[in-house]
């Protein structure tokens, strides 16, 4: 019996991601899949444009097997801090024997190498980083510079015939840089997991125009946001462009969101619960949040005080060494109270549960399986869950309840986005259930 494990956002699920399912089964000859998936908020800081019962009917109706959340608090970092929570959660599980992901470049001479130098990083590097740090480029820039200037100077092993235009062109790769963590944090902690690289094709993860039936999540949201108008319901010209780009079964589960009103949701559903949350928390407090570095909370707080809206209030703190994406991160980390000490303790245990968000008949054999194999308790109902951690040992119990709270906080917020007002209720992690396909 073998296992095949993905990470992913599925946001939505489109015909890429079902191109790299079926090229992972393909490959690895798996008989089940896993997929370790974000919760309601993405890793670009931003809600996911539906919630997660919804992508995971998606993917389960698509060929997976099994879907465990990656807690908000490693969903919501950077890429390091993400890849890290995931694969620390699926290394845990003890039953997974590949991890399957998509990059730009799969080319595993090129990848491994790369990943192993930044494993274990020599003080040359170390140097060079902090020097274009300084220069005030964001992280990824920063290291790509440092990495191209020390394999110039001092050579990386294997890597003799790569010229730097295009190792900085592989290093600056969106899902590369997420290749490459995720190799890393194996290696980091010597899983038996053994990663598959797979190829994109046609879409670029930037891509903001939907061209052809296998398009980027982005453009495929972007179409979906400019042509919905004031409709709960797609329009024709909507059908006819995102209904091309998904499988039909995961466009059945999107316009029923959409018919139910409980999407699209994007940051702007939130615009003035956001700008209000930053105007009335002290300066000091903003300090204290996960990202909030070098004297960010100032500029954080006189945008909040001047902006009207959410467009203007990223621009406003967006500068060279802050991209949106990281500011993003920030806005919703500053919204949910995420403190820099609390991630701190997050990151040095990796997640504390598996919370499971759905299964197939397939799937079912899996949850045994992690049940007898896995050192991580499981979660089937939360309330369970949260009353057995405060009865077990104290100090994991804190950090788990402390954990599972960003989890539960997250969809509290994410449920006030919701078009119908009927549906913003809370504390639907506690009422919604687990997503069961039978056939």
């Amino acid at each position: 019996m073998k296992t095949l494990a993905i990470i992913a956002e599925y946001n939505p699920f489109h015909n890429g991601h079902l191109y790299q399912l079926s090229e992972a089964k393909e490959i690895t000859k798996a008989d089940y899949v896993i997929v370790a998936m974000s919760g309601n908020f993405v890793q670009r800081g931003e809600p996911a444009i539906i919630d997660k019962w919804a992508r995971t009917e998606m993917a389960l109706n698509a060929g997976a097997d099994l879907i465990i959340e990656i807690p908000f608090v490693f969903s919501t970092q950077d890429a390091n801090g993400f890849a890290f929570g995931g694969i620390k959660l699926l290394d845990s599980l003890n039953i997974v024997d590949y991890l399957c992901f998509g990059c730009e470049n799969s080319e595993r001479n090129i990848l491994f190498p790369i990943s192993d130098f930044l494993t274990n990083e020599p003080p040359e590097f170390i140097n060079l980083l902090k020097e274009n740090s300084k220069k005030g480029f964001e992280y990824p820039r920063s290291r790509s510079k440092a990495l191209c200037e020390y394999h110039k100077i001092f050579g990386i092993n294997n890597l003799k015939n790569i010229s730097s235009s295009k190792l900085q062109k592989i290093l600056l790769s969106p899902n590369n840089i997420l290749a490459f963590e995720y190799i890393k944090h194996l290696l980091n902690l010597n899983s038996d997991i053994q990663p598959i690289p797979i190829k994109r094709i046609l879409a670029d993860y930037h891509e903001k125009i939907i061209n052809g039936n296998i398009s980027s999540a982005t453009s495929i949201r972007n179409e979906i946001f400019n042509n919905l108008k004031y409709s709960s319901l797609l329009s024709q010209n909507i059908n006819s462009k995102v209904k091309s780009t998904i499988p039909y079964s995961a466009y059945q589960t999107l316009t029923k969101e959409l018919k139910e009103g409980r999407a699209p949701i994007s940051l702007n559903s939130y615009e003035q619960h956001i700008i209000a949350t930053l105007r009335s928390m002290p300066t000091e407090n903003i300090s204290y949040i996960q990202g909030v570095n070098e004297g960010l909370e100032n500029r954080i707080k006189k945008a909040a005080l001047k902006s009207t809206n959410i467009d203007i209030l990223l621009k406003s703190i967006k500068t060279r060494r802050y991209t949106l994406t990281k500011i993003k991160r920030i806005i919703l980390h500053v919204v949910m109270g995420l403190l820099k000490e609390d991630t701190m303790v997050f990151n040095n245990s990796g997640p504390l549960y598996i919370r499971l968000l759905g299964f197939s008949k397939k799937g079912k054999i899996l949850l045994n399986l992690i049940k007898k194999k896995s050192s991580l308790p499981i979660i089937t109902k939360l309330s369970a869950f949260t009353k057995s951690a405060y009865s077990s040992d104290k100090d994991i119990s804190n950090s788990s309840l402390r954990m599972i709270h960003y989890d539960i906080l997250s969809t509290d917020l994410y449920s006030l986005g919701y078009k119908k007002e009927s549906k913003r209720v809370a504390r639907t992690d506690f009422t919604n259930k687990i997503i069961k396909k039978n056939d």
